[in-house]
């Protein structure tokens, strides 16, 4: 059963990632309440993700940013899973979200194996899968479909990386019009 859902897993990753190269995509961008959206997505995910590791730093006062909810949602669940993948179980996971001009930056950190610097130029390509002593899974799609619903945003995400130290995934959406502190 766990191998059905890992095969229709990447199947589902593939036709997505085509979606996004063919500009198929289509946003319902709206207003959306950090405060209010992240401990219940923590919540409903909590299985998926172990939930006892993460813990968000964000003021409630946060603005609501201009999303589509379920693509932040992927976003989120890509991040937070590689996070817990490569790293150790008893290791934090932070999630931050501040205000930055006119964007809220979201910052996912983990104290795992952290990058290569090898692999930094590459981790947001198609297919690529980083040199780990870990084995990995999926096909390489995770990371480069995150960057495309980022950018769909038109936003940008970055990594930053030691090894044996650990990652920090960054990312901007647009604070929501009517929305600003």
């Amino acid at each position: 059963m766990r191998s059905v859902k890992h095969m229709n897993a990447m199947i589902g990753d593939l036709v997505d990632a085509a979606r996004l190269e063919g500009g198929q995509l289509r946003l319902n961008q709206q207003p959306l309440s950090l405060p209010a959206f992240l401990p219940e997505f923590l919540a409903r995910n909590a299985a998926m993700l172990a939930g006892d590791r993460i813990f968000v730093d964000m003021t409630p006062s946060l603005p609501a940013v201009d999303v589509d909810e379920s693509h932040l949602e992927r976003i989120l669940i890509n991040l937070l899973s590689n996070a817990q993948k490569y790293s150790a179980p008893e290791t934090p996971i932070r999630i931050h979200a501040r205000e930055a001009g006119e964007m809220i930056a979201f910052s996912i950190t983990d104290h795992g194996q952290g990058i290569h610097p090898e692999d930094l130029p590459h981790i947001f390509e198609r297919f690529y899968r980083v040199k780990s002593e870990r084995r990995a899974e999926g096909i390489g799609l995770g990371l480069y479909i995150t960057r495309l619903l980022v950018e769909a945003h038109c936003r940008c995400i970055r990594v930053e990386s030691e090894a044996e130290i650990g990652s920090t995934f960054t990312f901007t959406l647009p604070i929501a019009v009517g929305f600003r502190t």
